[in-house]
Order: C-alpha cells, then structure tokens, then sequence
C-alpha cells in the first residue's frame, strides 16, 4: 500500500498498539480507527477476536516482539530458560 509494514505501535497505543499501528498503517486518525473497532466488537463480537489475533501476532514497531514474547515474559518463561522454582524451605511440612 504505502510500503510501511503492519506493526503494533508503542507510542500511540490505548491498550495493546494494535489500532495505533493500524491507523499508521492505513494513514488513518487512530481515534477514528479505535472508535470503528468498538463499534464492530460490540456489534458483531468480530473485533474482539481480530483484535485479540493481531495483538498476538503482529510485532511492535521497535523490535519484533509479538504479544506472545510478551505473555511469556510475564509468566517468566520468555527468558529462553526454564523459569526458575522457588527455593523450598526445609522446615515447610506441606
């Protein structure tokens, strides 16, 4: 289209990036493209699915991290390691 690639915006984001980078994408007002998408959530349920597809999927625009590298990370399995067990405490009977 406009040789720009379709990513999550970091700057101009409400929740995820999503509809940031989507009006960046289509050079579009991101208050317009947000407001379409609720209206398309709650009228047809279809917006809360592809938003939840492209937050997952699409990279952000700093770095190639999707929202899935982002949900590892905050149930520390992102660091390419197994996450760490806590240490047990001997004098803990359970």
């Amino acid at each position: 289209m406009n040789g720009k690639s379709l990513t999550r915006s970091t700057t101009d984001k409400f929740l995820g990036g999503v509809c940031g980078g989507l009006a960046r994408f289509l050079n579009l007002d991101s208050g317009l493209v947000r407001i379409l998408t609720v209206i398309i959530a709650v009228f047809t349920q279809v917006g809360w699915i592809a938003y939840l597809v492209l937050w997952a999927v699409l990279p952000t625009d700093t770095s190639s991290r999707t929202g899935f590298d982002e949900v590892k990370d905050a149930f520390g399995k992102g660091t390419g390691g197994p996450a760490e067990r806590p240490v047990q405490n001997p004098d803990d009977l359970r």
